[in-house]
Formats: structure tokens, sequence, C-alpha cells
């Protein structure tokens, strides 16, 4: 799940330190995950930082589909169908998405590898 910067200010200010939760990918900061597989902040029944979750998991699992160039629910979701896809989720996760495609806060380790964009 990719971070915004305001995620990460968050969940630091809840006393983790960033190294704990977050790792770099292509630029971009993204939720680590443990060695279960699942986000370090699943203990396996559920979030514990859930009133703090990141953007990204508060939409979930509505999700920016780039080649359609709009929110969907995500195909992969067995819950998918419990969800409404109203027009303020649209309207929010298209705000994240933005923030996100800004441009990332990190220089890419490699030049030329950042993620596609529309």
């Amino acid at each position: 799940m990719l971070l915004l910067e305001d995620d990460v200010q968050r969940i630091v200010s809840l006393g983790f330190k960033e190294g704990s939760f977050a790792v770099e990918s292509d630029g971009f900061k993204m939720l680590r995950n443990s060695s279960a597989g699942r986000c370090v902040f699943h203990d396996g029944g559920q979030c514990t930082i859930y009133s703090n979750r990141p953007a990204g998991c508060r939409l979930y699992p509505i999700i920016f589909d780039e080649d359609l160039n709009r929110p969907v629910k995500d195909a992969f979701c067995p819950y998918r169908d419990e969800f409404d896809l109203t027009s303020e989720a649209k309207r929010e996760l298209s705000g994240v998405y933005l923030k996100l495609i800004g441009g990332p806060k990190f220089p890419p380790k490699a030049p030329g590898n950042l993620p596609e964009v529309g």
C-alpha cells in the first residue's frame, strides 16, 4: 500500500519509527509487510492502528485503475460487493491519487524506473 507523507507523519506521531513500517520503492513509500505476509499493523485479526490507518487502507477496496483512469472496486477483494463506490469515495481516492502522481518525494534508485501514469 502506497503511503502519503501525511500518512507517514500521522503514524510516526503515534510513536512508531518510520523504518519499522515503511519501505521505499521507486521513490515512493509503502507499508512494510510482516513475515506473515500482511501489513505490519495487522495482528492477524485486525488493524492495530485502525483509527489512524493510511488513506489507501481507509478507502480500500476502492482503488484507482490507471488503465481506466478512474476509481473502481478491487476485483481481487472478496468483500468488494459489500462496499459502495460512492461519489465521495471516488473524489477522495482521486485526490489521493493526484497527491501520489504529483511526483515521488524521494529520488528513484535508478533513473527512469518510476511507475507509468495515465
